[in-house]
């Protein structure tokens, strides 16, 4: 007789999540095409995967992160305010549009365009969901063993 599978290291976990912040705003429904991935490769929040060690297909789970154990808290450099003239001539620049920049070590950064005011754009670096408390509710669906493939690629192959 074959017991029920938990989630360890290397295995292939199939999961349906909803997650909302603190203050209850929803950022992900739980419906539509479940989620897959490595148990042990890295893709998940490690207090997130942490949490979801040793459960089996069936088990349902609520998890709650911290922002450092998440997004990390909102930096306030990631802040910047920058001449709409500055621009190259024709970018489309809008409240709610996104621009990319770059860091000092030369790494592409995204930012939001939070607001235009008297020539100058509000740009914001930072994920949108840092600084939240993040919560999900996450239902454990499939449990598999990973194919050595997947072992050494670090995710699933479908």
């Amino acid at each position: 007789m074959t017991g029920k599978q938990h989630i360890t290291r290397h295995k292939v976990i199939t999961m349906q999540y909803s997650l909302h912040n603190d203050k209850g705003v929803s950022v992900r429904e739980a419906a539509g095409t479940p989620v897959k991935y490595l148990h042990g490769a890295g893709t998940l929040f490690p207090k997130l995967e942490q949490a979801l060690e040793q459960l089996t297909v069936g088990d349902i789970a609520t998890v709650r992160l911290l922002p450092d154990d998440a997004f990390g808290k909102r930096d306030i450099e990631l802040l910047l305010q920058v001449p709409l003239d500055s621009f190259p001539e024709g970018e489309d620049i809008e409240v709610g549009g996104g621009v990319t920049g770059q860091s000092e070590d030369g790494e592409a950064v995204n930012f939001a365009v939070v607001d235009i005011k008297e020539g100058i754009v509000h740009l914001d670096g930072n994920h949108p969901l840092a600084g939240q408390t993040l919560v999900f509710e996450v239902e454990i669906q499939e449990i598999r063993d990973a194919s050595d493939d997947e072992i050494a690629r670090g995710k699933v192959i479908e």
